[in-house]
């Protein structure tokens, strides 16, 4: 594991030099030198560049697994240990964010008041030669890949352990969202921007968590102004 943190560092590390050098390139050539030598310089730099391939790790391997099966408590344990996984490996991330978003989904749709529109999940009428025509069912595949990729024309992902949601702690009550939500996404950390929907929801519920304190606040600033 250290071996593999030290190598995503150093991998960190050139590409800040590299955008350094193109920089430098983009800018204005200097009177002793000339722009097309620097330029010369870093393609050289760039065909020299091999592709690399990260290296299996069984721990990685064995923390996406424990992610994608829902057991949570020793996949935060190794996490615990390895919190910088999260960061060599983005896909971890996704894993967390899957979890976070089955915890929050029952409660927000509660919170919102809003019903989801059946439609916007059914395929539309095609039109052909003879007129309209209904599209064909999809069919359920099921998937080993987690999270469940989207669905196609034709075929609806079904993950192949669906009682992997047996074990996410829901989120009932507002007061859930910093003991239930918030030690979880301490885990993705700026990973979070890879799902902004979930990122929406959680503010706006959080926002009507901290609304009662700022009201409160804001009536104890206003009898200290009367007084």
């Amino acid at each position: 594991m250290e071996l593999t943190r030290k190598e995503y560092l150093d991998d960190v590390q050139t590409r800040v030099s590299a955008a350094r050098m193109s920089s430098l390139a983009m800018a204005a050539p200097l009177e002793s030198g000339s722009s097309s030598q620097v330029k010369a310089k870093i393609v050289a730099k760039q065909e020299s560049k091999k592709t690399e391939v990260k290296n299996t790790n069984q721990k990685i391997g064995l923390l996406h697994a424990l992610l994608s099966v829902g057991a949570l408590r020793p996949a935060f344990a190794i996490l615990t240990k390895f919190a910088w996984a999260v960061d060599v490996f983005p896909e971890l991330a996704d894993l967390l964010l899957r979890v976070l978003k089955h915890s929050l989904e029952p409660f927000y749709e509660t919170m919102s008041n809003k019903q989801r529109n059946s439609n916007f999940l059914r395929p539309r009428l095609r039109f052909g030669p003879s007129g309209s025509m209904q599209p064909a069912a999809r069919k359920s595949l099921l998937t080993l890949w987690a999270p469940t990729p989207p669905s196609t024309t034709n075929a609806d992902f079904v993950f192949f352990f669906p009682d992997w949601a047996d074990r996410i702690p829901m989120t009932v009550t507002l007061d859930d969202l910093e003991d239930v939500i918030e030690p979880i996404m301490q885990f993705v950390g700026i990973h979070v921007s890879r799902d902004p929907l979930f990122l929406t929801k959680f503010l706006r519920l959080g926002r009507q968590h901290l609304h009662p304190t700022v009201r409160l606040l804001r009536r104890q600033d206003f009898n200290c102004i009367s007084v």
